[in-house]
């Protein structure tokens, strides 16, 4: 580990009541000040540890309210070596269970679809999407049991902003409570009025948390997309030292739970208390402003189809030959276009102030295993999954929310997600892929005898220290 006095360092993540004292945690596993063990990603024991008392006892990101358009249709969630079905029981209510069949335990359904009521494939024993027992083949041969007995095992199902969380512990508290303070802050942004518009999964060669740690902060902005600094995205050069002295500073802030990181300015000129406003975009000091403000929108829409979106591209478009008013930069003239464009096309315009951005930062990790990135009309949420109980393959997944029309609030919509072995065949463009690469990188590089584990930025990468902080409260307490 690395050797610190912690006696004679201040704390920089503050310490909240249920947390872990250090002398709990196995030695091997113990986090330092702004260090973590290799061995909590690497290793068999952790992961395990992982799936039987973490994973079982938190609130998850299961899916999107629009993927369960009509009653009975169905998605199946799998973390680990779990399977929990979420079922539209009917108009209003979205339930949960257990994927196993109380006969012999067979998985019931998978991936997703639409059924009239649960089916066993193995002996047909059927139940209602209610999760009672609807039949059983020769009831009579069997030992009396209750239909509660028979009745599928039921799984902790809210919802927040047009997600759909699970928890396998029926005593975990409410959802609204753990989430604090996410669901306040976000709600200026109505992303229960946001519906999917892509969504994409694939599997990568490294631990779910590796993965969930290439996007948990911003301080890799420089060294892994140095074309973000450029008007010529398609040169992505090693970044020049100009560029670095200019590069985004992201400071993290860390709750209970919970953590974001804000991607500010540079941080000679940078302030904490400044915010992800769009309005407050700026140019590269070298270009025409405009065209650096509209080529910064629409890259993000070209190349990671989300964040932006097609109107806020239109009104990117605009502002390269419009005369910016006088008083206002070019960050405000473009959210001005894109605010007149979205209400004349019928969408709503939720007002959010300064202060509103500033609180809501630039990504948030749910912990534990998803990101949301809230954006004006357009988020991004991505999510991280262990794969085949292998503490070095995992499952990433990136989903595209936009906001649509006022009037179609209510109309149903089909959605997909596609699955890839391979992101490279995923096309997901230069900045995610930019992202995947790092990941098996950075594993074979802790597999080497020479590096003992994450030492880390106390400013800018302390989101990823506190989801190891949180998760020791759930691994080594009961």
């Amino acid at each position: 580990m690395s050797v610190l006095d912690e006696s004679k360092v201040d704390r920089v993540v503050p310490w909240f009541e249920g947390d872990v004292p250090a002398e709990q945690v196995p030695e091997k596993y113990r986090l330092g000040r702004a260090f973590i063990p290799k061995t909590r990603f690497l290793d068999q024991e952790f992961l395990d540890l992982e799936l039987g008392k973490m994973f079982t006892r938190t609130w998850q990101i299961a899916c999107r309210v629009e993927e369960l358009p009509s009653v009975g249709c169905f998605v199946e969630y799998e973390i680990g070596r779990y399977s929990i079905l979420v079922v539209r029981e009917s108009k209003d209510s979205i339930r949960a269970y257990h994927n196993a069949c109380r006969h012999r335990g067979t998985r019931l359904a998978r991936g997703r679809g639409r059924v009239g009521s649960l089916i066993c494939p193995f002996h047909g024993w059927r139940w209602n999407l209610d999760g009672s027992i609807k039949l059983v083949l020769d009831r009579e041969e069997f030992v009396p049991r209750s239909d509660d007995d028979l009745g599928l095992g039921k799984v902790r199902a809210e919802q927040w902003a047009g997600f759909v969380f699970i928890n396998m512990d029926p005593e975990a508290k409410p959802l609204l409570e753990y989430l604090d303070p996410i669901a306040r802050i976000f709600e200026p942004f109505q992303i229960e009025n946001f519906r999917i518009r892509w969504g994409k999964g694939v599997v990568m060669e490294c631990n779910w948390k590796t993965a969930l740690d290439a996007f948990l902060e911003a301080y890799h902005v420089a060294g892994t997309h140095p074309q973000l600094f450029r008007l010529d995205r398609t040169n992505d050069k090693i970044a020049s030292l100009r560029e670095l002295d200019i590069r985004p500073w992201a400071p993290t802030t860390v709750y209970e739970r919970h953590a974001h990181y804000s991607a500010l300015g540079p941080k000679s000129s940078a302030s904490k208390d400044a915010g992800k406003d769009p309005s407050k975009r700026s140019g590269d000091g070298k270009s025409d402003e405009r065209l650096s403000v509209a080529n910064a929108v629409q890259y993000l829409h070209e190349d990671m189809g989300g964040l932006e979106n097609e109107r806020s591209w239109r009104a990117a478009e605009a502002l390269k030959t419009s005369e910016v008013p006088e008083g206002m930069s070019a960050g405000q003239y473009f959210l001005q276009l894109y605010r007149e464009l979205s209400i004349a096309e019928g969408y709503d315009w939720p007002v959010i102030t300064p202060e509103q951005w500033t609180e809501a930062g630039s990504a948030w990790n749910v912990f534990p295993n998803s990101i949301i990135l809230p954006g004006q009309g357009s988020v991004f949420w991505y999510r991280s999954r262990p794969v085949d109980n292998d503490p070095n393959k995992c499952l990433f997944e990136v989903f595209s929310l936009d906001q649509i029309p006022v009037a179609d609030y209510d109309k149903k919509r089909e959605f997909t997600p596609e699955y890839f072995d391979d992101y490279r065949d995923a096309d997901m463009g230069q900045v995610f892929n930019q992202d995947f690469a790092n990941m098996k990188e950075v594993t074979v590089g802790m597999h080497s005898p020479s590096f003992d584990g994450h030492r880390l930025s106390e400013e800018q990468e302390m989101t990823i220290w506190n989801h190891h902080r949180v998760a020791d409260r759930y691994i080594w307490t009961d």
